[in-house]
């Protein structure tokens, strides 16, 4: 179990590298470090809760480092930040118009490796996979609440 671990981890790095690479022309044109992309491309998703926890929750960011990242992207005008009319200890993000230009930029410098990358993994596959990536991703939450 150890080593087929392990060479998940290898595979995760290597799609984080490639995937990192590709967007450097367009993080190098807006002047966005690694996390802006990262919290740029996540919260252009609107499958899940627009809130900086939500998104440290989910990339196991530190929250003092999507607190940087949100910061700089609100000076550059590229996320607007609320607290929550329910619960002001919840900031609420939105991308704001140049915030999507810019997201939209960026998932097209990267859909082209994605879909090599998914190439041949029929429908029932994608499933297990996306399974065993949310299973993954709730151990790595717990994790990351022990260490904290």
């Amino acid at each position: 179990m150890e080593k087929s671990i392990n060479t998940y981890i290898e595979y995760s790095r290597k799609i984080t590298s490639l995937i990192t690479k590709k967007m450097t022309p367009t993080r190098k044109k807006y002047k966005l470090t690694k996390m802006d992309t990262h919290a740029l491309l996540f919260f252009s998703v609107e499958e899940h809760p627009p809130t900086a926890s939500e998104f440290s929750r989910c990339g196991s960011y530190s929250k003092s480092n999507v607190s940087k990242a949100l910061l700089d992207l609100s000076k550059k005008k590229l996320v607007t930040m609320e607290s929550n009319k329910d619960d002001r200890r919840y900031q609420e993000i939105q991308l704001t118009e140049e915030g999507k230009i810019v997201a939209k930029e960026l998932r097209e410098s990267i859909d082209p490796i994605i879909s090599k990358l998914s190439a041949g993994i029929t429908p029932e596959q994608r499933k297990v996979m996306f399974s065993i990536m949310n299973r993954l991703k709730d151990n790595m939450s717990e994790v990351m609440k022990e260490i904290e």
